[in-house]
């Protein structure tokens, strides 16, 4: 399991939803728009439960890793339509390997010959 930290609030969820919600993120501040993100985590009770969170050019979303827990939400259809959103804004510049400290080849490419779609 993974926590999406927002703002100081730290939503729970799968590794794999996280995952695309980070990329999604980063692809929506490189395109300089926002959309709004329904993701599935569970109450302080247990009982499963939706966060919606704004991510945007000013969004600050990290990812951190939670302990594993039996509750971890999993949702395959969210994770394919977040990676269908993040293919329409242009998935962003350093989605893959293009960290902006990574040597690769093709990272450099991507910081300074950004896709076009």
């Amino acid at each position: 399991m993974k926590s999406v930290v927002y703002g100081e609030t730290k939503i729970t969820t799968g590794d794999a939803i996280a995952e695309a919600v980070l990329a999604y993120a980063a692809a929506l501040g490189e395109n300089g728009t926002t959309d709004i993100v329904e993701v599935p985590t569970f109450d302080e009770a247990g009982y499963a439960t939706t966060t919606e969170l704004l991510l945007g050019p000013a969004s600050q979303v990290l990812i951190e890793v939670a302990p594993d827990d039996e509750l971890e939400p999993e949702d395959d259809d969210l994770v394919n339509e977040l990676t269908r959103r993040t293919g329409a804004v242009g998935r962003g510049r350093f989605l893959d390997a293009a960290s902006a400290h990574s040597q690769e080849p093709a990272a450099k490419r991507l910081r300074t010959d950004p896709p076009t779609t």
